[in-house]
């Protein structure tokens, strides 16, 4: 009687033993995932987003169309290209910003490379317009000669954007002086940056 007590026990170890160790691992339906159970709950935590800041700056409308037949496409911070150079003109530059820690910034106006000692090319902001864009105008309306060093030609501003193309954003007349019809070094450009 002892010998199968003994032996009812054992199989009743063995039994749920196996039972407990043969559970199967629990299958999550991927389709409904309002059903997970991660972490113990299904309780809500809070997330911070980090944007990244934007800076971006466009000349409207291509200024290469004043050149000799040429309407080859442009975008900010590629060099003018074409035949031919004309001496005064305007073109309107669009921006969009938004910035990190609502820190303002300005626009900064510069050359990539020094010019001929005795020509000058000279640029202003002469005008600003809001079309379906959202942005406190802040323009420096003094004239600046270009030079490698980078010069304000926007002062503080905060996040905003002008809107895209011509009529909208900051109207820049540039003068070129060129007395002795020198030729703009190969790879010059003109850099508006958001700083």
């Amino acid at each position: 009687m002892k010998n199968q007590h003994i032996q009812q026990s054992l199989v009743l170890f063995l039994f749920l033993w196996i039972g407990i160790s043969s559970r199967g691992q629990e299958t999550i339906n991927a389709s409904n995932p309002s059903s997970f159970i991660l972490g113990g709950g299904q309780e809500s935590s809070t997330a911070v987003v980090d944007l990244q800041p934007i800076a971006i700056t466009d000349l409207e409308p291509d200024p290469a169309t004043g050149f000799s037949g040429s309407t080859i496409g442009m975008e900010a911070g590629n060099p003018f290209t074409g035949t031919g150079s004309p001496s005064t003109g305007e073109f309107w530059l669009n921006f969009t910003y938004r910035s990190h820690n609502y820190q303002n910034a300005r626009i900064f106006a510069s050359i990539n490379q020094p010019i001929p000692g005795d020509m000058i090319i000279s640029i202003q902001v002469v005008n600003t317009a809001k079309v379906n864009g959202v942005f406190n105008a802040n323009p420096n309306s003094n004239p600046i000669n270009l030079s490698t060093s980078e010069q304000v030609i926007v002062y503080d501003f905060t996040s905003g954007y002008t809107g895209d193309g011509e009529g909208t954003g900051y109207l820049i007349q540039y003068n070129i002086t060129n007395p002795s019809s020198l030729s703009l070094p190969p790879g010059f450009e003109i850099v508006f940056e958001i700083k």
